[in-house]
Formats: C-alpha cells, sequence, structure tokens
C-alpha cells in the first residue's frame, strides 16, 4: 500500500488539508487516518467520519448490569434464603435501588473501556508505530492512501498538501 505522509504544526492548517483532500476529484486518495496529540475540534467532521456507537455499548452494559443486580438481589432475598424482618415484603425496591445502582455504572463503564480498547486496537501488548517524529508531542500528521493515484494526482496532492501548511510530505509503501 503506498501512502503520503503529511506532518503539520498548527490545527488550522491540517483541517485545511483535511478539507482540500476530501474535495480532490474522485476520491482517489482517500485518509486513512489523522494523528493529532490533542483533540482538535472539527477534525471528524472534516474527515466525514459517522457518529460513534459508543454510547450505544454504554446503555447496553448498564442494562446488563442492572439486570445482573436486580437478578442476584431477587434470587438470594426472594428466592433462596427468604428472611421476615419486622413483618416487611421479601422484594422491596427500596432495598435494591443502591446494589442495582452501583452494577448498573461499574458495568457500564466497564463495557465502555472494554469497547474502546478493543476498537482502538489498544493494548499493553501493543507496540506503538508512529507515523511522523512529535505526533504524540506537537505535531500532527494526515496519512493519505494513494492506491489507484497516477502521477499527476499524486504531484497535485503534494502540491495541496504543502500550500495547506504542512511542513514535510513524503511518500511510503507500507
Amino acid at each position: 500500500m503506498s501512502r503520503l505522509v503529511a506532518v503539520f504544526s498548527e490545527e488550522s492548517s491540517l483541517l485545511a488539508a483535511v478539507r482540500g483532500a476530501r474535495a480532490m476529484p474522485d476520491h482517489r486518495a482517500a485518509i486513512v487516518d489523522v494523528y493529532t496529540p490533542y483533540a482538535v475540534h472539527g477534525l471528524d467532521e472534516a474527515m466525514g467520519l459517522p457518529g460513534t456507537r459508543l454510547p450505544w455499548v454504554t446503555l447496553a452494559g448498564g442494562l446488563c448490569g442492572m439486570a445482573g443486580a436486580i437478578a442476584l438481589q431477587v434470587w438470594c432475598a426472594v428466592l433462596d434464603w427468604p428472611l421476615d424482618v419486622g413483618g416487611k415484603p421479601h422484594q422491596s425496591a427500596l432495598a435494591f435501588l443502591p446494589i442495582t445502582f452501583e452494577a448498573t455504572i461499574l458495568l457500564g463503564g466497564l463495557a465502555t473501556a472494554g469497547a474502546f480498547f478493543w476498537r482502538s486496537r489498544l493494548s499493553p501488548l501493543a507496540e506503538p508505530r508512529p507515523v511522523a517524529a512529535g505526533v504524540t508531542d506537537d505535531a500532527m500528521a494526515l496519512v493519505l492512501k494513494l492506491d489507484g493515484a497516477g502521477p499527476d494526482e499524486r504531484t497535485a496532492l503534494h502540491d495541496l498538501l504543502l500550500a495547506a501548511g504542512a511542513r514535510e510530505v513524503r511518500e511510503e509503501d507500507r
């Protein structure tokens, strides 16, 4: 896979380059990814990324935690070992509320963290592969896939990135 890596110092230049690369005719140079040391507001819209599904994972994890906590408490307090305490009912919603709330928050948070690490392919064993020097400190990098782009299109992309304010543009095969 042939790709073009452009390194930027300013986020406004990076945003201009992303918008310019997406506006290229035929979209032969697809944006692979953009690497920044901090969140750049408006970058996801400039890249044309769809919304995240992470809130749905959080909701599913929270609902599983809630259902599990209620099931455990009903099993313990009503079915397996019912105790008569002052004539109160065995299944009391107010008594089950704190544990249900805590389990909902715990499993929602764990599901969110797990889905984020799984989707991002992050693990303690993963080796970092920075695309450019300083991309974790102060530089921002735009990576474009060049498969199917002819020599004229490659030159046009190179000129577009330099005109947008890239301090370095290089082509590499990977």
